[in-house]
């Protein structure tokens, strides 16, 4: 798989300026090797379960395959402990997965397939190193805003629009590795944090078209939902779930589905 094949237009534009920054992708490969990543590896070796073929074998073999699958070096995989169902991807250099162990006990494991492949979706685009610069300004919090005023809200507004616009790859990575359909089943799950859901597994795509139904109902609307989804880390879930609804009448993911499973 190549990264260009799952794209979103919106998340290759955004990355192309960031690429374009200069000194930036310098200064954040140094301070992931020399800081932040060696701080968010101890962690996950001190607080977390690394999953290996001896103590979680289904859950190491789905990951193997997915991988395989993506084109990816294999990054190391851990569950750790948390009610809810998450998962995240960080790393430059010793790139890692991380899932909560709700998600896995509640997902099948197709489902938790998907799961690791829209995390594989960030690590074959790229996208983790760029994170980086969200997870910074987030851990400063307050202290961010002192230091730096209004001047750096513009950029953190348009950092966090990446942000979301890069889901939409991640998910197009998943949705190419195990099928639409149990795609839209995982994100069901993820959305209601229920292990069993009754109906059509296309629910959250009929919530999308009245979503965008309502979104543009005027220019107030528009500018109403824009506002409340400004801080947003990811698209909502509906948007999510229509996205890929769309995206499946695409070349590419007919090329991928084909030629991956």
């Amino acid at each position: 798989m190549k990264a260009r094949q799952i794209m979103h237009p919106a998340d290759a534009k955004a990355l192309q300026v960031l690429k374009q920054a200069r000194g930036f992708n310098t200064l954040i490969k140094y301070f992931m090797q020399v800081g932040d990543e060696r701080i968010m590896r101890g962690e996950n070796l001190g607080t977390m379960l690394r999953v290996t073929p001896d103590n979680l074998p289904k859950v190491y073999a789905a990951f193997r395959e997915v991988v395989c699958r993506v084109g990816i070096d294999e990054p190391e995989l851990y569950v750790y402990n948390d009610p809810v169902m998450n998962a995240y991807t960080y790393g430059d250099t010793r790139i890692f997965v991380a899932l909560s162990s709700l998600l896995v006990e509640r997902l099948t494991l197709p489902e938790l397939k998907s799961i690791m492949a829209h995390e594989c979706g960030h690590i074959l685009c790229r996208h983790t190193l760029y994170k980086t610069v969200l997870h910074i300004i987030e851990d400063m919090g307050k202290a961010a805003q002192v230091i730096t005023g209004s001047l750096a809200f513009p950029a953190y507004c348009a950092l966090q629009y990446w942000n979301r616009m890069s889901e939409y790859s991640a998910d197009r990575c998943a949705a190419a590795v195990v099928g639409e359909q149990v795609f839209q089943s995982a994100l069901l799950k993820l959305t209601s944090g229920l292990s069993d859901i009754q109906g059509d597994p296309y629910q959250l795509v009929e919530q999308g078209k009245r979503y965008y139904e309502m979104k543009n109902v005027s220019f107030f609307d528009r500018v109403q939902q824009a506002c409340r989804e400004m801080f947003y880390s990811h698209p909502q879930d509906c948007q999510r779930a229509y996205e890929i609804d769309r995206w499946k009448s695409s070349a590419n993911y007919r090329y991928l589905t084909n030629n991956l499973n």
